[in-house]
This record gives structure tokens, sequence and C-alpha cells, in this order.
């Protein structure tokens, strides 16, 4: 296990880039049917759960919380929305962008909180060791 941690503790861009890939290969799917579609405003939920696991991937890539990293996502929000312009029975939604950013955002700021609790967790306690 410590091995995982390892190869993921010097490659933390990688979850991201897999998450990234997963989602433009799925938005790449030409008039993707979904059940939930059906259901108004389902589809919204689906975008904000998948990006807001982007956002967290984002965060850990980040270490320290960069604001940078967070409109990095967002934009690449952006550009997934566009390139659904050109993918045959889907289309480009600004309603889906902005449950892509709210997801991604969502997703930076609960992991940011908890990363720094940690943190002042473990700094609270290593002073308390000494």
């Amino acid at each position: 296990m410590k091995r995982i941690l390892r190869l993921f503790e010097h490659r933390r861009w990688l979850p991201t880039l897999l998450w990234a890939v997963a989602i433009f290969l799925v938005s790449s799917i030409p008039r993707l049917d979904m059940a939930m579609t059906r259901l108004e405003g389902c589809d919204k939920i689906a975008h904000f759960v998948e990006y807001s696991i982007l956002g967290w991937a984002l965060r850990y890539w980040s270490r320290n919380g960069s604001p940078r990293f967070l409109a990095g996502g967002i934009a690449f929000a952006a550009l997934d929305e566009f390139h659904q312009r050109y993918v045959p029975g889907r289309e480009m939604s600004f309603w889906d962008f902005v449950a892509d950013a709210a997801g991604i955002t969502a997703g930076f700021l609960i992991s940011n909180t908890i990363y720094r609790r940690r943190a002042r967790k473990r700094a609270g306690g290593e002073a308390g060791n000494e």
C-alpha cells in the first residue's frame, strides 16, 4: 500500500489526468442516452458530481490549494462544453457549464477544507509531542 501511495506522491497529477480523460471520453459519445436525462435537471446533478471529483483531484494535485488549479478546471469545463458542440447528438449548454463549474468549485473547496484541517491537526499533534 505504501508503494502505491509513493507512486502518487510524485505523480499527484495522475488522478486529475485520468479523470479529465474519462470526462472527455464520455462527452465524446454521440447521442448519449441516459435514463436520468429524462428527468428535468438530473443531468445537472451528474455534471456537478463528475466535476466535483475533478475539483477534488485538482486540489490533491495542487498541494497548497492554489486558485490557478481551480481556474484551470473551470477552463477545462468550458472547453469540454465547447467540444460537445461538434459531437453529433450533443450540444453545448451554458447551464451544463454552470453545473460543471459549481462542481469543480465545491470539490476543490471541500477538499481544501479537509486538507487544511488535517494539516492543523498534525501541526497541533506535533507541537503537543515536544
